[in-house]
């Protein structure tokens, strides 16, 4: 004959403890439009938000569903760990998607956008149908050598004015931060550590890595990601096609270069199809 079971004791009962180590899943924020078969990811620039890319994004709209994200830190997108840099950013945006239908994914990156989806192409490829960069960074410039000469010199400025706010309570660091400090970098606030890592980040191997087909379009008068940065890109990747868009900008390439985008975007999309 069997024991009679223990009635359970709420005293003894031993409550479960949350483990405050673990974060919640970060939870982007994204605008959504459009309506079809393919979807598609657009990923902006720094400091921007999505609504940056929605002009462009809108002419698309017929061609698939288009997920217009803030990414982390910037819109209503909460920041990730401190320092993260943009490999971080893909892995925590193929967690996000891995819980959506619809992929593979196109990916629509400007600037920053672009260097994440390089990541996403070169770490998740099985999200990845293609990439299309606007402006694309990731891939360090020519520099002449008096250029990198400055940059040493800043450079070493830059650490004793550091060492002598640690040792002597001083206030040169700030000071050479307002003199010498990008706009950029004075105003990343919590996300300085990653801004500063991502601006020395070199994709050469992510870009080797990428298998999809790829699109690149760089404006010819652009001077924070220009032309040889595109060109680079192209030598890179195995399967990619590099186009200068003439009289345009970083930024003006997204407003008023939107139509020489959706055109060369457009013509892209339909050689995927029949290829």
């Amino acid at each position: 004959m069997g024991q009679a079971a223990q009635p359970f004791s709420a005293a003894t009962a031993k409550p479960a403890v949350p483990d405050m180590t673990k974060k919640p899943p970060l939870s982007w924020h994204f605008e959504e439009l459009g309506e079809g078969e393919q979807s598609f990811v657009w990923l902006h620039g720094w400091g921007q938000e999505s609504g940056s890319l929605k002009r462009l994004a809108s002419l698309f709209a017929a061609k698939g569903v288009h997920r217009l994200y803030d990414q982390p830190g910037f819109g209503k997108t909460p920041m990730l760990e401190e320092g993260a840099g943009t490999a971080d950013y893909a892995d925590a945006l193929a967690k996000e998607l891995e819980g959506f239908n619809g992929g593979p994914f196109v990916f629509v990156g400007h600037s920053f956008g672009g260097r994440v989806s390089v990541q996403m192409a070169a770490r998740h490829p099985h999200l990845v149908k293609a990439i299309i960069l606007i402006g694309g960074a990731g891939l360090q410039r020519h520099r002449s050598v008096a250029f990198k000469l400055r940059a040493l010199v800043l450079r070493s400025l830059g650490r004793l004015a550091r060492l002598s706010d640690k040792l002597f309570k001083t206030n040169y660091r700030a000071a050479y931060v307002e003199r010498f400090g990008s706009a950029d970098y004075k105003n990343a606030g919590d996300l300085r550590q990653t801004f500063v890592k991502v601006v020395n980040e070199n994709l050469v191997t992510e870009a080797k890595s990428v298998r999809c087909p790829a699109l690149l379009l760089y404006g010819e008068d652009d001077t924070e990601a220009p032309s040889e940065i595109g060109r680079k890109y192209e030598n890179l990747m195995p399967i990619a096609r590099f186009t200068e868009l003439k009289g345009f900008n970083h930024w003006d390439i997204l407003t008023r270069g939107a139509y020489q985008c959706e055109a060369l975007i457009g013509s892209f999309l339909e050689d995927m199809r029949d290829a």
